[in-house]
């Protein structure tokens, strides 16, 4: 008959593995139901199992769940196989484990069927966290043939049973665990009104940069070409902003008498910008080059146009044609003036 050596007799020490004492109150009635409520929750999970048979006698240890976790208790189960003839003693094996804190058993009663005996013995471990190892060390098992007169005694010693542990976390390094996701963020009403006021800032500081380029490259431009070339550009340029016809008859007469004057200044030094009509007629007449017709000319030219802009005289666009071409002619006879002693042929000696 297969039977487990006697539990030790002394007391448990306190907070240790269970007494004999106490395993031996246990009722087979309390066993069974400890087998049969454990035996269904082993079966669902991955086991680690090791065999440690000898001879005739099969000894088989298997674990659940298959690697040992601390936070997780460790469910082994022994079953010890042999013929009926072998009586198996099993060690009591509380102090064969290392690595773990409790251990307690549930020992169902050997089944005999087919001339061999089984025996089941399922034990509840506890892992110590940070152990070094999780342990079953050697134990022998004894065996007695009850074929021979007297019976003949025999033992074998099994191997030492490590039972893989989880593998452990890598120390914490501080860097995050997930990479986050950018997550878009609709921006407030202040927010896009900001962007819309520093849009039409930057919108009105490049079209102002644009048209003082413009009006430099203009000027440069301009400036390489002859008094008469510029007076055309700029009369030209004063037509096409139809001032007439937008009823700006007096900053017409302005634009049109300073056309004038510049070319006058350009071309025979007279400062007519900043003089007045008056002012203007005394110098042009000490000057050589203007005569009784030209002072003339230019004298019906300034005063009608003196009468649109500070008496008040009312002008028409028929008016304002014709001091726009008393301005062309002026301008021509004079030009003509300029370059008639570089045409006339020099005398010969």
């Amino acid at each position: 008959m297969m039977t487990r050596r006697p539990y030790d007799t002394r007391p448990a020490a306190r907070g240790g593995l269970h007494s004999p004492t106490l395993a031996r109150r246990v009722s087979l009635r309390g066993a069974l139901l400890a087998v049969l409520c454990l035996a269904p929750y082993a079966n669902l999970r991955a086991a680690f199992t090791a065999d440690l048979s000898e001879g005739e006698v099969s000894l088989r240890l298997e674990a659940s769940p298959e690697t040992v976790r601390p936070e997780e208790d460790l469910l082994l189960t022994v079953t010890v196989e042999a013929p009926a003839y072998l009586t198996v003693t099993v060690p009591n094996l509380l102090d064969r484990f290392s690595g773990f804190a409790t251990a307690e058993d549930f020992a169902a009663e050997p089944l005999e069927a087919g001339g061999r005996r089984r025996q089941v013995i399922r034990w509840r471990l506890e892992p110590k966290p940070g152990a070094e190892r999780y342990r079953l060390a050697p134990f022998a098992v004894e065996t007695l043939d009850t074929r021979a007169a007297p019976p003949r005694r025999a033992a074998f010693a099994t191997r030492p049973v490590v039972f893989p542990a989880a593998p452990l976390r890598a120390p914490a390094s501080g860097a995050p665990e997930v990479t986050p996701k950018p997550e878009w963020i609709p921006p407030t009403v202040r927010t896009v009104l900001s962007w819309i006021a520093l849009a039409l800032a930057a919108l009105a500081a490049l079209a102002g940069t644009l048209f003082g380029l413009t009006r430099l490259s203009r000027h440069v431009r301009e400036s390489r070409l002859s008094p008469v070339e510029r007076a055309w550009t700029e009369l030209q340029r004063l037509l096409g902003r139809r001032l007439p016809e937008r009823g700006l008859f007096k900053d017409f007469y302005i634009e049109l008498t300073f056309v004038v004057r510049r070319y006058i200044e350009r071309t025979h030094g007279i400062r007519a910008p900043e003089q007045t009509t008056q002012e203007f007629l005394t110098a042009a007449s000490r000057h050589p080059h203007f005569d009784a017709s030209a002072l003339a000319q230019l004298r019906t030219f300034l005063e009608s146009a003196d009468l649109v802009k500070f008496a008040g005289q009312t002008a028409t666009v028929a008016l304002t044609d014709a001091a726009t071409q008393k301005a062309r002619d002026y301008i021509e006879a004079d030009a003509r003036l300029c370059v008639q002693p570089q045409q006339t042929p020099t005398p010969t000696s």
